[in-house]
């Protein structure tokens, strides 16, 4: 029958505005997100003598003062050891430059998610480049379309702390 496909959440409703422990050791974080996805899941895990954070959230609106209040609660009187991004999106780099530069704790992240996010900031640094505009004008895409590209380029940047300069790196199998 259908209720018993359907899916079934063991908690009474996602964290918002706290964390909320999932199995010992494992936090669950929710994050507002501008977009029509609105918001995403981060974890801290109990690391010792302190708490790794794995995903960060984005440098937008909102997801700085929801950090300032979950760092303002009990389980963040330990510090950050280390800061995990499972990928280059924003929603999970955002604010890993920030939290290494503020706890001093090293970035473990894949070597191609790494220098493609670097790769990714230096170029959004300045306005689209005409080269970049005529190569999607010849692959056909619309005036409209172009000027949107040419609008909204940048906003990956934007979203985004400075990485710091070096990284751990993570591999398979770690």
């Amino acid at each position: 029958d259908a209720a018993s496909e359907s899916l079934h959440y063991p908690f009474e409703a996602p964290p918002s505005g706290r964390s909320l422990e999932i199995a010992p050791g494992l936090q669950w974080i929710r994050l507002p997100l501008p977009f029509a996805l609105d918001h995403i899941n981060v974890w801290a895990l109990d690391d010792g003598d302190g708490w790794a954070l794995v995903d960060t959230g984005t440098r937008t609106p909102g997801v700085g003062e929801a950090w300032d209040a979950l760092l303002a609660q009990a389980l963040f009187e330990r510090p950050c050891t280390r800061v995990f991004v499972t990928h280059m999106h924003p929603d999970h780099v955002g604010l890993a430059g920030w939290f290494t530069r503020r706890y001093g704790v090293s970035l473990w992240m894949s070597r191609v998610e790494y220098l493609s996010t670097r790769a990714l900031l230096a170029e959004a640094r300045g306005p689209a480049s005409e080269h970049a505009v005529q190569f999607f004008a010849e692959a056909g895409w619309d005036p409209e379309a172009l000027q949107r590209f040419r609008t909204r380029f940048g906003t990956f940047a934007r979203m985004i702390e400075p990485l710091p300069d070096s990284y751990r790196r993570l591999r398979d199998g770690m």
